[in-house]
């Protein structure tokens, strides 16, 4: 985290928790003789409106889910485009016509560009939160939220669960969730959520660095059993690799491609499902991975697919941009936003799912004698394998340059699979890292210095 990052005001643990008259828990768990060395103090400041703001949203729309079918639009959208109209300056100044079909799109670089003009009038300025992504995708950026769209997130989680029969037990004397990073460097800390009625919320980092001595971070863990865990596939694997004796009840994984290899070595191990999830900074949880596609999970969303370069919706089943409409934080209301991932739109008994999700911009790949191969279809095939994360490059002499995380393969292994994907027609140059407690991996992508003319 940059040094300007840093929060300028420090708070209490009262007022990080105005509703918890009990912080022995979250006191214990700072002070465990294997806690590790945190960096970080946390808290959801849910006062007794906000935390029933939460439960509202709940109870609005995931007691009862309610999307919506080809041809349609949600029957909020209206209210919530004239809200927009009404209250922030960005749609004001950007927005010419009176329907939604004429609202443009907006990008990352608005976001980052005009963040203040994007805050509604209507939010108040003393509940605002700033959490900024770390720009692996381009320079990084800062997104404004408020403490009840950001405790929103687990009436979603709660959602995506509720698929597996899964529930979270609230409570004090319990740990709830506990966010998993392998790193160099992150914010680490203990807290608590309010919605959960005091049960005790994590972010460790598994980098023995961040620990007093080498197994405190395994006995730390096993002490508290977390019910979830959530992460990434590179952070889930060096987990793995401690061998602890955990029994959460799911794992959930983000921010990084999760290869079906990978999914059933962590699903294997922890005994318990290992749960896909789609989120974006800007606005949360979006969908999981399931048979069909990727399981839409938020009703106060609407998605489009649109042309890559032009604002144009594309037909229904056509592959394009994601691009996103709704939430409930009043510091980014989002219309028409661009996601930078690209799927198509199946809807199926009243659910909408991504169909062949793809993180960013699709990038063609070439075989020697200029065979165009998708990286849609280089994803299928590495998905078989355990890795925890990669990435591939084509170098304008059309090499294949191929770095990937794992435990359990080989580079000659990947050599094989891809010279079967490019038909034996192209030179590969493969290196496989092993994961690590304290990785400096980036997220998995796709690059080329070949351009498609």
């Amino acid at each position: 985290m940059d040094e300007s990052s840093n929060p300028q005001i420090a708070l209490t643990d009262e007022e990080r928790f105005p509703l918890l008259n009990d912080l022995s828990f979250l006191n214990a768990l700072k002070q465990d003789e294997f806690a590790p060395k945190f960096n970080f103090k946390s808290g959801d400041r849910l006062n007794a409106v906000q935390l029933s703001k939460v439960k509202d949203y709940k109870k609005k729309y995931y007691d009862k889910k309610i999307f919506w079918n080809e041809g349609q639009t949600p029957d909020w959208l209206t209210d919530y485009l004239q809200w927009c109209l009404k209250t922030v300056p960005f749609y004001q100044n950007k927005h010419k016509g009176n329907d939604f079909d004429s609202f443009p799109t907006i990008s990352r670089d608005d976001i980052r560009e005009y963040a203040h003009l994007l805050v509604s009038n209507e939010a108040d300025l003393a509940e605002l939160l700033v959490y900024y992504t770390s720009g692996s995708t381009g320079p990084k950026l800062d997104v404004l939220f408020d403490a009840v769209s950001q405790a929103s997130w687990l009436p979603q989680i709660e959602s995506v669960l509720s698929d597996f029969n899964i529930s979270i037990d609230e409570g004090k004397d319990t740990a709830a969730i506990a966010l998993i990073c392998a790193q160099e460097k992150t914010l680490t800390y203990a807290s608590l959520s309010t919605y959960l009625e005091g049960a005790g919320v994590l972010k460790i980092n598994l980098n023995p660095s961040e620990w007093n001595r080498p197994d405190d971070a395994k006995k730390y863990l096993e002490k508290y059993n977390p019910q979830l865990l959530t992460g990434d596939p590179l952070a889930f694997t060096a987990l793995a690799e401690l061998k602890p004796q955990l029994t959460p009840k799911a794992l959930i994984s983000s921010a990084m491609k999760l290869t079906e290899g990978t999914k059933s070595k962590l699903e294997n191990y922890f005994n318990c499902p290992v749960i896909d999830l789609y989120s974006l900074t800007e606005c949360r949880n979006i969908a999981y991975a399931s048979e069909t596609g990727h399981k839409v999970i938020r009703p106060d969303l609407y998605l489009e697919i649109f042309d890559e370069y032009q604002d144009i919706q594309l037909p229904y089943g056509q592959r394009g941009e994601l691009v996103v409409t709704g939430g409930i934080n009043p510091f980014l209301p989002l219309i028409r936003y661009r996601t930078g991932d690209f799927c198509s739109l199946k809807i199926e008994n009243g659910v909408p799912f991504l169909m062949d999700l793809e993180a960013r911009n699709p990038i063609v790949f070439f075989t020697k004698s200029d065979v165009k191969i998708n990286n849609i279809d280089i994803s299928n095939r590495l998905s078989q394998l355990p890795l925890a994360g990669f990435k591939m490059h084509q170098k304008k002499d059309k090499l294949i340059e191929f770095t990937g995380y794992s435990n359990d393969i080989t580079s000659e292994e990947i050599i094989e699979l891809l010279n079967v994907i490019f038909k034996n027609d192209i030179d590969i140059h493969a290196v496989i890292q092993a994961v690590s407690q304290n990785n400096t991996a980036e997220k998995s992508k796709y690059s080329s210095d070949l351009i498609i003319g």
